[in-house]
C-alpha cells in the first residue's frame, strides 16, 4: 500500500500506519479477513487508540486498494465483535473502553457516574406534562390523568452515554415541573426539595435495538444493540416515587452486580414472554435494587 499524494491529516496518518502491510488476492484469506487482521492488528498495537475515527469506507477501499464492498464487510465484523462502532453521521470509531454502572447500591446516574470521577453532562429533551401511561400509573399507583415527564440525555466526554426518562407525580411534587436538572440529579432534587429519599428499586434489565428516535438522541444507527433498564423507585416503606426508563448505549456500558446470600437482593434472568406476562401481573418478575435517574 503506497501513500498517494495529498489527501486530509487522517489519510495521510493511515497511509503511515499502513505501510509495508499488504492486503491482496495473492492470499488464501478473503479480502475482507485480511483487512480486519490490519486493523485489528493497529488496536492491539495501540497504534488505533479509544474513540479514534477510521476513515470513510471509500477512502479505506482506496487505500488497500480494493473494492469498497470487503471493506464494508470488514468494519461489519469488527461492529459485531465490539472493537469497532458506527455513529450516524458521525463515522467509524475505535471502541471507547465501557464504563461501569453499579446496580448493587441504589445511585442516581449522576452519582454513579461521579464515584467513577466521570463528568456526565446531563441535558434535559423534555420536561413537560403527558396522559399518563397505563404503565406509569400502576407502578406509581395513582389515577392522575397527567404528570410529569423528565427526559434526558447524558453525555459523556462529549458523546452520548444514555436516555433517561422519568416519570413522577405532579401532585405529590409540583415543584418538579420547574425545577432546574441541568447541575443537579433528579435524587439530590427530591431530598432537597421534599425530604424524600429513594431507597429501592425493582427493574427489569434487557436488550433493545435503538429506535429511529432513540438512535438520533444517543448517535447510533437505527437498530444498534442497547441495554433498556426499567422500573419504579421507591421511599420509606415502599412508597412509589419514580417510574423511569434508561436506555444505555450498548458499546459503552457494563453493569456490575455485588452478590451477597445476607442480602434479600434478588436477579433473575427471564425470556422475553415472561417478562411480559410479569409485566400484566400474571407471572413473577425480575426484580433488582438498581441505579436510578
Amino acid at each position: 500500500m503506497q501513500p498517494q499524494q495529498g489527501g486530509s491529516e487522517l489519510l495521510q496518518r493511515w497511509h503511515q500506519l499502513t505501510h509495508g502491510l499488504s492486503v491482496g488476492r495473492g492470499s488464501s484469506k478473503p479480502l475482507h479477513t485480511q483487512i480486519s487482521e490490519v486493523i485489528v492488528g493497529l488496536i492491539e498495537r495501540g497504534e488505533l487508540v479509544s474513540s479514534e475515527r477510521l476513515p470513510p469506507e471509500r477512502d479505506l477501499a482506496q487505500l488497500f486498494g480494493v473494492s469498497i464492498a470487503p471493506v464494508r464487510q470488514s468494519i461489519l465484523d469488527l461492529v459485531n465483535k465490539g472493537l469497532l462502532v458506527r455513529g450516524r453521521g458521525r463515522g467509524t470509531f475505535v471502541r471507547g473502553s465501557s464504563l461501569n454502572a453499579k446496580i448493587s447500591i441504589l445511585h442516581s446516574f449522576t452519582e454513579s457516574m461521579r464515584d467513577q470521577a466521570v463528568p456526565v453532562d446531563m441535558r434535559v429533551i423534555r420536561q413537560v406534562r403527558v396522559l399518563t401511561p397505563k404503565e406509569v400509573a400502576q407502578a406509581l399507583q395513582t389515577r392522575e390523568r397527567t404528570v410529569l415527564l423528565l427526559e434526558r440525555v447524558a453525555v459523556v466526554n462529549r458523546e452520548p452515554f444514555a436516555l433517561l426518562q422519568a416519570y413522577l407525580s405532579l401532585k405529590t411534587y409540583p415543584k418538579l415541573f420547574d425545577a432546574s436538572f441541568e447541575h443537579a440529579s433528579l435524587y439530590e432534587t427530591l431530598r432537597e426539595q421534599y425530604g424524600v429519599v429513594v431507597t429501592r428499586a425493582e427493574s427489569t434489565i434487557e436488550m433493545s435495538r435503538a429506535s429511529a428516535e432513540q438512535a438520533d438522541r444517543l448517535g447510533v444507527s437505527t437498530g444498534e444493540p442497547l441495554l433498556q433498564v426499567e422500573g419504579t423507585a421507591f421511599a420509606g416503606n415502599r412508597v412509589p416515587v419514580e417510574y423511569f426508563r434508561l436506555v444505555h448505549r450498548g458499546d459503552r456500558v457494563r453493569f456490575q452486580v455485588d452478590s451477597s446470600r445476607e442480602t434479600d437482593l434478588l436477579v433473575r434472568l427471564m425470556p422475553a414472554q415472561a417478562r411480559a406476562q410479569a409485566s400484566d401481573g400474571s407471572g413473577p418478575a425480575a426484580t433488582r435494587e438498581i441505579s436510578g435517574p
